[in-house]
């Protein structure tokens, strides 16, 4: 049976004719990788990616790089010329810097618990305008009025929700397929190798689908002729679709792409291949052995790059030893429709001139040829760039946006420990007549000197000289170039766990926090446009063209949710956490759906396991049905708050009754106390008074007594008015009423 992955060429034409074309074949597209290779060579990209490294790994040329080995030519570092000692310390900033933004961009694109990509159906006009169509359908053939099971008649409308929830049924059926793919070839791992390539040195490679075989091994329970039952080991191999991070080192794209890889018309993918690999592939359907078999015969070939003076890079190709890895190169772009025909290639179901197809070649020699898997005939790459470069598929990442800052600080570091060394101590001036007395000129304590007879004053012949410590101003130089670090790099030491600078207040620090998160919203929708939405649609033509499951195909769109989603989960927790507060609210209750509010939440704190199932919520529900009723929490809550208020109002009138009660009885108990004291110095005053006077006691009581009736009679006539009998001698100015005296 044909493998309809590999597409196995068909024998239809002589050998010799085969050999020919296939050597032409052969000849053209190894033009197009030369081409390639030169240009991204004289690009200069890749001696921007060695810089970057070695920013990446704090290597330049006072850091004592020579004990170290280029990783990229396997030549050793020269080391410095001899001179002045200066100092060779790094201060690393950028690999900090390298690791939050990774760190910092997986976490939001790449979470554990949600994907950030989903399909949705693609709208049809007619079934979206038949949502609100209320006509009863009829049959086309009777003319009758269709009815359902309850005799009632369908309405276009219901044949509308229905194909509707078909479509989403199927759509979440792809879903599932395409999720259980790529956590098959563990996508999450591949993406995180992508995203550090693309921080690092400013773009990261993701290829796929590619067609990969799997094996799966299960227990199979089987009865034996005794009827005991045994498990059987079954193994089964299948062809699934797989994803991987490809090194940026190793891709060559078609130099008229610019800066959009889809609109490459080939790439090529580099990678080496040992002997005994080579040998495996023998008898594999869809390889050459016969190539295989010249390939195994030759001694590894090595295509490499060279820049002989002022003519231009060239291509150079040198032969090894045998024993040694083969180049490999794999070529995807189009090829000529009769080339694939007459290499047996099978292109009836196919229309154009040139088809999309695979090429594999290994020490210059094609071993195998065949269409693209996909019959849409897309290039199985995707770039993403960091921070991305006109013109170039090749963007920069945070290295190379940062390397000046780091410069400026490590040069402001070593200055500032070259300073410090210079300033430890003073510079010693020897005065001529003076020498030390065991012949050592160095300075230690307790020193003998000896000076001849010309010297007439010892203190003359020494000085000193202190060299000036500037710590401030070469510390001034770091903070600001670290200030600008944060400023070119858009990733504040806040991010990094450093908490000098924060804001005094929460929303100040939000806003901070917002600001700088301004630029990882912009890379997240580039990541959507550039990885999530055409890798995951080639997912979806891939198993739209070889899944056999019926139940997943369907008109689908790739939803690519990473800034939708994923990026405003950190805030909506804030938000849903200050939202529950407003809990108890009638006029937010009537409006809230609390149950959605709480399960939000804890998906945006990433704690789906805490939350109930429908099925355990259903099971309380019913639980709670056969249980006696219970009052409100709530309600009793407030009557056990307002019997406590009650009581605690009874115990404060209870004690304030008390203490009036006291107070009166002291009081009374005073007026008591003072009438009794009055009346002792009554008598007290009346017994002097007697005394003084010569009078007893009984008269003083006596003519009191008449003084007081007397007193009495007036206050009695005062009161009472009577017609005035004489005029009085001078009229006041006001006019008293007829019969009456003015009275003031």
């Amino acid at each position: 049976m044909e493998d309809e992955y590999t597409r196995e060429p068909e024998e239809t034409t002589s050998e010799d004719d085969q050999r020919k074309r296939l050597e032409a074949l052969a000849e053209s597209l190894l033009k197009k990788r030369d081409e390639a290779v030169l240009f991204r060579a004289a690009s200069g990209v890749e001696r921007r990616w060695k810089e970057d490294q070695e920013v990446y790994d704090s290597f330049d040329d006072n850091s004592g790089g020579g004990d170290m080995v280029d990783y990229a030519t396997g030549d050793a570092y020269t080391k410095g010329s001899s001179g002045p000692v200066r100092s060779r310390v790094i201060v690393n900033m950028i690999r900090g810097k390298c690791e939050t933004a990774e760190g910092r961009f997986a976490d939001i694109l790449l979470p554990v618990d949600d994907r950030n990509w989903g399909f949705r159906p693609t709208p049809v006009p007619d079934l979206i305008k038949g949502l609100t169509d209320d006509r009863p359908v009829t049959n086309t053939q009777t003319g009758e009025t269709m009815v359902d099971d309850s005799g009632k008649p369908v309405r276009a409308s219901d044949i509308a929700v229905v194909q509707m929830e078909t479509a989403k049924t199927k759509m979440r059926a792809m879903e599932s397929e395409v999720d259980d793919q790529l956590t098959e070839c563990g996508f999450n791992g591949e993406c995180r190798k992508v995203i550090k390539d693309a921080v690092k040195l400013g773009t990261g490679v993701l290829k796929g689908p590619n067609v990969v075989k799997q094996v799966r091994k299960s227990w199979i329970p089987q009865k034996d002729q005794g009827g005991t039952e045994v498990h059987i080991l079954e193994t089964v191999e299948e062809q699934q679709p797989a994803s991987k991070r490809v090194d940026i080192w190793n891709c060559f794209p078609d130099p008229n792409c610019g800066e959009d890889i889809s609109k490459a018309s080939y790439i090529f993918e580099y990678d080496e291949i040992l002997p005994r690999g080579l040998r495996s592939l023998l008898g594999v359907e869809g390889y050459f052995e016969d190539q295989i078999m010249a390939v195994l015969s030759e001694e590894p070939q090595r295509v490499s790059v060279s820049n002989p003076g002022d003519k231009g890079v060239k291509i150079n190709k040198t032969s090894i030893g045998k024993g040694n890895a083969y180049d490999k190169w794999e070529y995807y772009g189009d090829v000529d429709r009769d080339d694939l025909e007459a290499l047996g290639c099978d292109c009836e179901e196919l229309r154009g001139q040139s088809l999309s197809a695979c090429v594999v070649f290994v020490n210059e020699r094609p071993i195998k040829i065949q269409l693209n898997v996909l019959d849409t005939g897309d290039i199985p790459y995707d770039f993403f760039q960091w921070s991305q470069v006109t013109g170039s598929p090749w963007g920069i990442g945070v290295p190379r946006e940062g390397v000046w800052q780091q410069r400026i600080i490590i040069a402001a570091w070593r200055a500032m420990m070259d300073n410090a060394r210079d300033s430890a101590g003073a510079n010693i001036i020897f005065g001529e007549g003076v020498e030390p007395v065991d012949g050592k000129w160095e300075l230690t304590g307790k020193k003998a000197w000896m000076a001849n007879g010309e010297v007439d004053d010892v203190s003359k012949m020494f000085a000193q000289f202190q060299i000036q410590n500037n710590q401030k101003d070469l510390q001034a130089i770091i903070e600001l170039a670290m200030r600008f670090l944060d400023l070119e790099t858009n990733l504040p030491l806040l991010f990094q766990g450093e908490k000098e600078d924060i804001p005094d207040t929460l929303g100040a620090t939000n806003i901070m926090v917002d600001s700088s998160n301004v630029a990882l919203r912009t890379r997240v929708k580039i990541w959507d446009d550039q990885i999530t939405r055409p890798h995951i649609t080639r997912y979806y033509h891939w198993n739209m063209q070889y899944n056999e499951n019926p139940e997943v195909k369907g008109d689908f769109n790739v939803d690519a949710r990473g800034t939708s989603v994923l990026l405003a989960r950190d805030q909506q927790s804030k938000i849903l956490a200050n939202t529950l507060q407003i809990k108890g609210d009638p006029r937010v209750d009537n409006e809230v759906d609390w149950g959605k509010v709480v399960r939000e939440l804890f998906t945006a704190l990433r704690l789906n396991n805490v939350l109930k199932s429908d099925e355990d919520k259903k099971k309380d529900a019913e639980k709670q049905k056969e249980q006696p009723q219970k009052a409100d929490p709530s309600t009793q809550v407030a009557k056990i708050r307002t019997q406590g208020e009650l009581q605690k109002a009874q115990l404060v009138q209870q004690s304030d009754m008390a203490e009036l009660e006291f107070k009166a009885q002291e009081a009374e108990r005073q007026r008591q106390h003072d009438k009794e004291m009055k009346s002792l110095d009554y008598q007290i005053k009346m017994m002097e008074f007697s005394q003084q006077s010569g009078m007893k006691l009984n008269d003083i009581k006596a003519d009191l007594a008449k003084e007081a009736s007397k007193q009495n009679l007036m206050r009695d006539l005062a009161d009472k008015k009577t017609a005035q009998l004489t005029p009085p001698p001078i009229e006041p100015p006001q006019r008293a009423p007829a019969g009456e005296a003015f009275q003031q």
